[in-house]
């Protein structure tokens, strides 16, 4: 219900971040939301709609592993292009697993973004570099955005995926 009143009075962005808090401390279930908000639903709830569409867009993002990864799958699901699948495992590296972000299914096109939490250091520099090598020496076509291109450039990161996957989708077709 809390959740539920935020929603009245602050932006989606804000009630995003309440809402991913919240199931992140396991104080809210998917179930227990759809239930509550059903109930209230009818009782003159006004933040009702504005929760039903910020957690369909966390619904979106399921299977990611941060923000900007949930923010990455928006703007792939609002362009209209295929959905990636998250976090999947491609092979290994010695004793290392080589997984990436996203990889478009039925196509050899990965993604990776790049927050400045886990891609800031020489040693993490090294994994990414990699990765980025192996997976090009396996037939993959990796991209790579960063944190201000998803959030200040989504039409350019739009257009690169799309370029990427055209040849691949005008296959299918």
């Amino acid at each position: 219900r809390t959740l539920i009143d935020l929603a009245r009075e602050h932006t989606n962005i804000q009630l995003a971040r309440a809402l991913e808090s919240a199931f992140d401390a396991r104080l809210v279930t998917d179930d227990l939301m759809h239930r509550r908000i059903g109930a209230l639903r009818t009782s003159g709830r006004y933040g009702v709609p504005r929760l039903l569409a910020v957690l369909e867009e966390y619904e979106l993002g399921r299977g990611t592993e941060s923000w900007l990864e949930r923010q990455f799958l928006l703007l792939i699901n609002r362009a209209g292009l295929p959905r990636p699948t998250p976090q999947q495992v491609l092979g290994r590296r010695g004793d290392r697993i080589i997984r990436v972000d996203f990889r478009f299914a039925g196509t050899p096109v990965v993604v990776e973004t790049l927050g400045y939490r886990w891609h800031r250091t020489g040693a993490q520099m090294q994994i990414d570099a990699e990765r980025m090598n192996q997976l090009l020496l396996d037939g993959f076509v990796p991209l790579q955005f960063t944190y201000p291109q998803v959030v200040n450039e989504p039409q350019h990161v739009v257009s690169v995926v799309a370029a990427a996957l055209r040849p691949f989708l005008d296959r299918a077709a």
